[in-house]
């Protein structure tokens, strides 16, 4: 998966096929509402285990019952790369 950044009409794209996800500066980003504090710590760890088999880590923000995930690639520049836009499909296959 390449490191290299984005077009923003690449991004777009992307996004068409991303439900939910916004590109907002640097990074995609997505907010999931669950039934509780535990919901949403349960969510935060299996996005965390997925982060790890993946190699590419997304920022995880747990607030209550509000789990944000929010992705960039430091290796691009701090921008949105293919690296990203597969992390995002996948976390929504796993929560959604």
């Amino acid at each position: 998966m390449s490191d290299q950044p984005l077009t923003e009409a690449e991004i777009e794209l992307a996004l068409s096929e991303l439900p939910g996800w916004s590109h907002v500066g640097d990074r995609l980003e997505q907010t999931w509402t669950f039934d509780g504090h535990l919901r949403a710590l349960a969510a935060a760890t299996a996005v965390g285990f997925l982060n790890e088999q993946r190699g590419h880590h997304a920022d995880l923000t747990i607030n209550y019952n509000k789990l944000r995930v929010s992705a960039t690639t430091h290796s691009a520049g701090n921008q949105v790369s293919a690296k990203d836009t597969d992390l995002a499909r996948a976390v929504s296959g796993l929560l959604d």
